[in-house]
């Protein structure tokens, strides 16, 4: 079962709270498409801090060096394996990279062998390096198996485009259905449940302080709009860095997920909204 998770900072997960014993990975079924070094394009075991555009294993708490941010990909994937079944498996695949949207930056260059975009921030969009290298990811990993089904792309993006919200919805909804279009027509009935439409797509909120720009909350309101089944509302009191972080990813702590708030409120509001869509239980 192939999940992607894209978009932005909260996307990546800029959790800067210490790594301790349970945060670890422990099942052999939950796995990552691996992209840096030698690890490019191979399966390998997803660790706390997934294998994204943006490389964050030297942020993180100072008590676990080297061992980066947390994001929502391990929690996220530890609830859904309860859901499949037991001879399947979940690959994530990272697609994201903090501070990028669809109205600032270049397309940027791609590495098409590699499958990776060339190094700096780029925006999203149809033509992106970043929208590219998530087609192509999901792809390899469909033509690695034909048993391999796709369950979704969990989204987090939006603030980058706060003070441009129309031109953000113009950029998502064009990337959105050129995916759609594109991944249906090449590969039809490989979608676990539903097909390549917007039953895929899950938009989840961003943090509480991001909804103080009029801009952000003009973006939520649209993918809520876009797909009210597959939005995920997140509580506004959900833990930032504000709270067990060390300001190590950005000035302002209040701006990612901190304090395991993916592990205790983002990942269950994602798996909760998915188990819906995917007839879970």
């Amino acid at each position: 079962m192939i999940l992607c998770v894209a978009g932005q900072s909260n996307a990546v997960g800029y959790d800067e709270s210490p790594v301790i014993a349970q945060d670890r990975p422990d099942d052999a079924r939950i796995a990552q498409l691996g992209l840096y070094g030698e690890d490019n394009l191979r399966i390998i075991p997803l660790g706390v801090c997934a294998q994204n555009l943006q490389d964050m294993r030297p942020y993180g708490h100072p008590s676990n060096p080297g061992v980066g941010t947390k994001g929502i990909h391990l929690p996220l994937a530890r609830l859904l394996l309860k859901e499949i079944p037991e001879d399947y498996g979940i690959l994530v695949i990272a697609c994201a990279y903090g501070g990028t949207g669809f109205t600032v930056g270049e397309i940027g260059a791609y590495d098409a062998a590699a499958m990776r975009p060339a190094p700096g921030v780029w925006r999203w969009g149809v033509q992106s390096n970043y929208c590219r290298c998530m087609r192509d990811r999901i792809t390899y990993a469909l033509d690695l198996n034909p048993e391999n089904r796709f369950l979704g792309v969990v989204w987090c993006q939006g603030e980058h485009d706060s003070g441009d919200a129309a031109g953000h919805w113009r950029g998502f909804e064009a990337m959105t259905e050129d995916f759609f279009r594109d991944l249906g027509a090449r590969y039809p009935g490989r979608v676990y449940r539903g097909g390549w439409n917007r039953s895929v797509w899950y938009n989840v909120e961003t943090v509480a302080y991001w909804y103080d720009l009029e801009g952000c909350r003009e973006i939520w309101a649209n993918y809520r709009r876009w797909s009210p089944e597959t939005y995920v509302p997140v509580p506004r009191d959900t833990d930032s860095n504000e709270v067990n972080g060390t300001g190590i990813t950005a000035r302002v702590r209040a701006q990612h997920f901190g304090n395991d708030a993916f592990e205790r409120v983002v990942a269950p509001r994602v798996a909760e909204v998915m188990g819906k869509r995917l007839d879970f239980g």
